[in-house]
């Protein structure tokens, strides 16, 4: 039995890759902002962020790295792996291509689950 996702759909040891990814924006984004004469606070720069970011994918793009992690790579590999596909013989090239980058994305750290750790949730759950 291979290691894959958990059952929600994230890589394992995902979580902090994600929490890096959210402080990584929202760095970047009270940065950008301090070098015009605006400081915000830290509560501000994640909601400003937040909502920047959903508003990115409201139109239909997505954050992902540049470089792909480990488990973006992995997804990718396993992208045609005959467990997932019924038959992949008749299926054209392009079509592969896209059922790998649509892995590769899935699998690319997630900016929301790094806000929620980052409030000191996980998964939804307050901690203790």
């Amino acid at each position: 039995m291979n290691e894959r996702s958990s059952e929600n759909g994230s890589p394992p040891g995902s979580s902090q890759v994600d929490l890096d990814t959210w402080r990584i924006l929202k760095k970047a984004l009270r940065t950008g902002l301090s070098d015009r004469g605006i400081v915000v606070g830290d509560e501000e720069a994640s909601l400003v962020t937040r909502f920047m970011l959903e508003q990115i994918e409201t139109s239909g793009l997505r954050v992902v790295p540049v470089k792909p992690t480990s488990e973006m790579q992995r997804a990718i590999k396993q992208a045609l792996d005959d467990g997932n596909r019924m038959s992949i013989a008749w299926v054209k090239p392009r079509t592969k291509q896209r059922w790998r980058y649509q892995a590769a994305v899935e699998a690319a750290p997630n900016w929301r689950r790094g806000y929620l750790l980052d409030l000191g949730l996980d998964g939804g759950q307050p901690k203790a």
